[in-house]
């Protein structure tokens, strides 16, 4: 069932570098939520249209009636979004997306860049809260940009941090270490969000290790809900495209093309 709700904003906060955090009460999209899934955010009042399209935002946490969104600001959606205060409201589409991480591992190694970690950071909870086993890597150019530290600590998630520049956790790149940890984790499936590079690195490496891989996609859209067909990757397995909102955002690294 997809909701679209005028929601009360409960928090709307600079964290980080470009990334903010967004509270917002909604019952019915907390009540159906599944990890993996995202919702469609009206940035502007309904007779407002510039801009004219809503924004996609993992659901990064489910608590209570509340759903949390973090999000950076790149252009004049996002900066508006920053405007926005406690006790207004915003129009939220979702939950949206139907093709999710794979549920039936005992053992997961998990890989999130930059915001993408708001991707994965609810399917960590989840399987957290079930006792299984997880290896959670979490990498960024810099410190500013690792911007879910806080709910990291939070939620007393464990996770291997890298930074290129050092600044906090390993120094160098997310997958430095990811062959071992392949190893060291036999038949472990690859969750990953983030940059596109970061997942074109990711997903190299485990296809090389014949280990499945499955990547959230993050990509603009218009509709959120399969119809405007603006969002669409290759499918390689079926020499077609599909819509990352309809029959994503997850999808085996092995089948998809990432430009």
């Amino acid at each position: 069932m997809i909701y679209d709700l005028d929601c009360k904003i409960l928090e709307n906060r600079y964290i980080s570098g470009k990334t903010y955090i967004l509270k917002v009460e909604a019952p019915d999209i907390a009540k159906n939520t599944k990890p993996g899934q995202f919702v469609m955010v009206k940035p502007t009042l309904d007779d407002y249209y510039d801009p004219l399209l809503r924004r996609a935002f993992a659901i990064a946490d489910v608590e209570g009636d509340t759903i949390t969104l973090f999000y950076d600001v790149y252009g004049k959606g996002t900066l508006y979004l920053t405007t926005k205060r406690e006790g207004e409201y915003l129009k939220v589409l979702g939950p949206l997306g139907n093709n999710l991480f794979p549920d039936n591992y005992d053992n997961y190694i998990i890989v999130g860049g930059g915001i993408g970690f708001a991707g994965l950071s609810l399917f960590i909870k989840e399987i957290k809260e079930k006792g299984k086993k997880y290896t959670a890597l979490y990498g960024a150019r810099k410190k500013e940009e690792l911007s879910m530290i806080e709910w990291i600590e939070k939620n007393q998630v464990e996770v291997i941090y890298y930074t290129d520049d050092g600044s906090f956790g390993k120094k160098g790149l997310i997958t430095q270490d990811l062959e071992k940890i392949i190893e060291d984790n036999p038949e472990a499936p690859l969750l990953v969000c983030g940059p596109k590079g970061m997942m074109k690195a990711v997903s190299k490496i485990a296809i090389s290790k014949n280990r499945p891989c499955y990547l959230s996609l993050e990509s603009r859209m218009a509709c959120g809900i399969g119809i405007c067909v603006g969002c669409v990757v290759k499918d390689k397995s079926k020499d077609t495209y599909v819509r990352v909102c309809y029959e994503g955002p997850v999808f085996e690294a092995k089948e998809i093309e990432i430009l």
